[in-house]
This record gives C-alpha cells, structure tokens and sequence, in this order.
C-alpha cells in the first residue's frame, strides 16, 4: 500500500477511460511521480479535494482475466484526516508554494497543528469546492457509528450513553452531552441532520440539535426528544418534549409531502391533529363538531317547514296565506326542501367517512 497526495480529479464523464480517477504523487518516492488512481468501491464515495492525502493499492483491473498488459491498476482508499478537519485536509504547502520548510509544515500538519483555520493563503482545493473553516465535527459516544459530510450533513447511528460527562472516566469522557435523553440507554436512535445549526470552531465537538439544524429526521425508539414546536396542539396531546416511545420527527422551516400519481394517507391510532397560527384541530373533534351542526341544522330546516305549512299550530292543506310567512310561503318550501336534500347527502357522507 501507498501513500500520496492529490493533484487532479476526472469528474467529467466524457473522459470514459478515466471516469473518476484521480492522479495522485507518491510522496515515498522524492520524484513527485505521478499515478492514476480509481475508486476502490463505487457505492460508496469519499471523492477527495486536491492537496488531500490518499492511501493507494493494486489490485485486478478489467483485464483481470486476459493475460496482457493492463491486467492490474491502482485504487485509492479513504483520505486521510492529516487535519482532523471534517471539511477539508488538504496541506497548504503541497496546494500551494509557501515559504519556509515544507518538512516543517508537513510535520506541524501530522501532528495535529492546522493550518485551514489560520492561514491568510488561498488554496486551491478544486474548482467549485468551497472551504468551511469553522465546521465542528459531530460529537461521538463509544460505539457510535457516524456519516459525516463536509458541509454540516450527517446520519448517526447511536444510543444514549450515561455518564459521558463525568471527570472520573477520562479514557470515554465526552465534551458534549446528548441532545435527547432515554430511560433505555441501549435503545437505538437514527439522526438525519442537513446543515449544521452551530459551530464552536474546526476541532471542537457538537451535537445535533433537533430546533438549531437547517433540517433533520430523528427516528427514535425510547428517547426523549426536546422539539420546541411552531404552534401548540390540543390539550388531550402527550407534550411533544415528554413522549419517549418510538417515533419519527422532521424538522425543518418548510416541509412538503406531494404524491406524484395517488394519495397521500394520513392514519392515526388514536388521533390525527393539525396546527396553525390560527387553529388547533384533533381531526375526530372537528368532524364530531361538523356533525353536530348538521343535526342542528337539520332540526331547525324542519321546523321552518313545518312553521310554513301551518296555521295557529293546525296542518293547513296549503301554505298560509297570511302572516310573517305569507305570499312567501312557497318558495320557503322550495328552499328547505333543497336544504333537506343536501343534509340528506352530507348525513351519507359523513356516515361513509365515520369509523
């Protein structure tokens, strides 16, 4: 296995016999020479920034099975964290010239000291990439296993430790405690977060925050989770900061649900409720309301009809002809007439819609 540095990127497809390779300089060789690389797996890309260290193999090309020239080639594995910077790791001086030492400055670099928070110099990481330098990484726990972008992206698969802050355990102490809590350490919890709600610098450790990130999706099993939500629901609601049985929570400053060809189905156990700036509904409340001024409605259509077709409380053979109703009575039957029917129809439906 080899080590080198970056120096070209193909991410053009119409380069076919290169297509996502990269030339790196084996720096054990002292003669800058120059390999092409390829991507040990496809599924799975790490495409590194021009100036990052990679680690480099051989191994069987596609001539693997003839017996001619071509038979092997190189593959790059994983970038090496040289800075422990999860936005970039490339070392100034092998990007561009610096005065001074490049052994020097190779060896502050190895041995943690970074130079992509502090140095004025502009590098030359690849066309299009911009550099983050006050990116924090995620806070790990023991056991954790964490995807991290460059840009403040990440999924954790994780848990919830106990006891992470305390002083007494310095080999596993953490600096940053988790954001949700669990009477189940051991249960799983699966954090999908874009975009990075707070920073504390390049080498300082943060944690997801469900209120602060730009958008996340936290699946949780037995955690509490602290969302603080946009409007407040119905008082028969567990407190959204109380509930610690398995759930999903998205969060984000718009979110759409669109279904390109059929429905989008909505079905709650025990209640489906909506808020707004303006309302609160639990979904069987609402339709029990619309209900109930249907009947209403319905009694007071019969009691007008029955009021037109009467005189003194006596059935009259038609409509009266004196009185708050008369000359008028006949279209008043028309109405409510029309009105029974559409009652008749929206009983239908509503008994259709009842579970």
């Amino acid at each position: 296995m080899k080590f080198g540095t970056v120096k070209s990127i193909v991410l053009n497809d119409s380069e076919v016999d290169t297509l996502n390779s990269i030339l790196v300089a084996i720096t054990t060789s002292g003669t800058g020479r120059l390999i092409r690389c390829f991507p040990l797996s496809l599924n799975s890309r790490h495409i590194p920034t021009l100036g990052e260290q990679v680690y480099v193999l051989t191994a069987n090309s596609d001539l693997a099975s003839g017996t001619g020239q071509g038979s092997v080639r190189n593959y790059y594995i994983s970038t090496v964290a040289l800075q422990n910077n999860i936005n970039s790791n490339a070392l100034p001086e092998l990007t561009k010239k610096k005065p001074g030492n490049p052994g020097d400055q190779y060896g502050n670099s190895s041995s943690g000291i970074s130079f992509s928070s502090n140095s004025s110099d502009k590098k030359d990481l690849g066309t299009g990439f911009e550099e983050v330098t006050n990116l924090s990484q995620l806070q790990g726990y023991l056991g954790d296993v964490i995807h991290e972008g460059r840009f403040g992206q990440s999924i954790r698969f994780g848990y919830t430790p106990e006891g992470v802050m305390s002083k007494t355990n310095e080999v596993s102490r953490a600096s940053v405690k988790p954001s949700w809590t669990s009477s189940d350490p051991k249960s799983p919890i699966t954090i999908i977060r874009n975009g990075a709600g707070n920073s504390n610098g390049y080498n300082k450790f943060v944690i997801e925050d469900i209120n602060d990130d730009d958008s996340s999706i936290w699946l949780g099993s037995k955690q509490t989770i602290k969302l603080k939500p946009s409007q407040k629901f119905g008082f028969d609601i567990t407190a959204i900061g109380a509930y610690d049985k398995p759930q999903i929570v998205i969060n984000s400053e718009r979110i759409i649900i669109n279904s390109k060809k059929d429905s989008v189905l909505i079905s709650g156990k025990k209640s489906v409720n909506i808020s707004t700036s303006g309302w609160k509904a639990d979904m069987d409340t609402m339709f029990n309301q619309i209900e109930q001024l249907k009947n209403q409605l319905n009694t007071l259509n019969i009691a007008i009809t029955t009021y037109a077709t009467t005189v003194n409380g006596i059935a009259a053979a038609t409509p009266v002809p004196f009185g708050p109703f008369a000359g008028a009575a006949g279209p008043l039957l028309t109405s409510v007439s029309q009105i029974s029917g559409n009652i008749a129809k929206i009983t239908t439906q509503l008994q259709l819609m009842k579970q």
